[in-house]
């Protein structure tokens, strides 16, 4: 069990739940946004003394039952039920993934995908989002993810790169969906100091983050629509599709689905060879087993 991180999180649940939507009377003399502690046992059906010390992220015993009542007391979608059961360490998360052995069919199978994909961008991340492997279209579309300040990291890439910044349209919707998201991964992952490691470095890196991070926004991934400039291809428009690995349960495949205009434009890039340091159609991290 996270209990600091499940702490932090029932805090934040608590600031942003309604007291009049939830039963309470708003007078003058609430000092505190949202409801109080006391007012979050009673709802739940515990001990107002129990629950404080839950919050504070003291050494309690937790029961689904109980989180159950907390989920409802606090109305949280399905993305942060999930993301409160993972951290009590209820919900059996991996810590430790076994990664295919390089050579193996599933390498040779997922270099195939990616270059099948051409001239759809299409990366694979796991982990904390680490780049693992890509294709040709996603290293010409989004050079951002192979320079030094993301570090071959999607999470980086989104809020420490100024130039992804500048040319992806709505940014700000994009970043805070991307950081909910990884909530939601740095949930089922407790205990993995990669995912903190992140975090850290982004709390200090990017204001944005520093400032959205507390919140605990918990969402999953949903396809969406993308608006991308580039300098000399114009306006490339997607819609991004997700894709789990079976062999590999951290292992996402990232696919950013041009329309026909795209389509033909990148295509027409990468017929010209333009790629930089171009070896091959699909390019691997030493030792990530893909």
């Amino acid at each position: 069990m996270d209990r600091q991180e499940m702490g932090a999180f029932l805090r934040a649940c608590r600031g942003r739940t309604d007291p009049v939507s939830s039963g309470f009377a708003v007078g003058k003399r609430r000092r505190v946004a949202g409801l109080r502690r006391e007012e979050v046992a009673e709802l739940a059906g515990i001990s107002p003394d129990w629950y404080t010390r839950l919050e504070q992220g003291r050494d309690v015993g937790v029961s689904r039952d109980v989180l159950e009542r907390l989920i409802d007391a606090f109305q949280l979608t399905a993305s942060e039920a999930d993301y409160l059961i993972s951290l009590s360490g209820i919900s059996p998360a991996t810590q430790t993934e076994q990664r295919p052995a390089p050579g193996g069919t599933e390498q040779v199978a997922q270099q195939r995908v990616l270059e099948s994909l051409n001239p759809h961008p299409a990366y694979y991340v796991a982990g904390p989002w680490d780049l693992v492997a890509w294709n040709e279209s996603a290293e010409q579309v989004m050079p951002e993810l192979f320079r030094t300040d993301a570090r071959r990291n999607a999470l980086r890439m989104v809020f420490c790169n100024e130039s992804f910044r500048e040319r992806l349209a709505d940014w700000e919707q994009h970043a805070r969906h991307c950081m909910a998201v990884f909530r939601g991964d740095y949930g089922r992952h407790p205990g993995d100091e990669r995912f903190r490691r992140v975090a850290a470095e982004l709390t200090i890196a990017s204001p944005e983050f520093a400032r959205w991070w507390p919140e605990h926004q918990v969402e999953v991934r949903t396809p969406a629509e993308k608006q991308l400039h580039d300098p000399e291809l114009g306006e490339l428009h997607f819609v991004t599709q997700f894709f789990h690995a079976t062999e590999r349960s951290d292992l996402v495949l990232i696919v950013f689905c041009g329309d026909a205009s795209t389509q033909r434009r990148i295509a027409g890039r990468l017929d010209e060879g333009s790629a930089p340091d171009r070896a091959a159609p699909i390019h691997q991290l030493p030792g990530s087993g893909l």
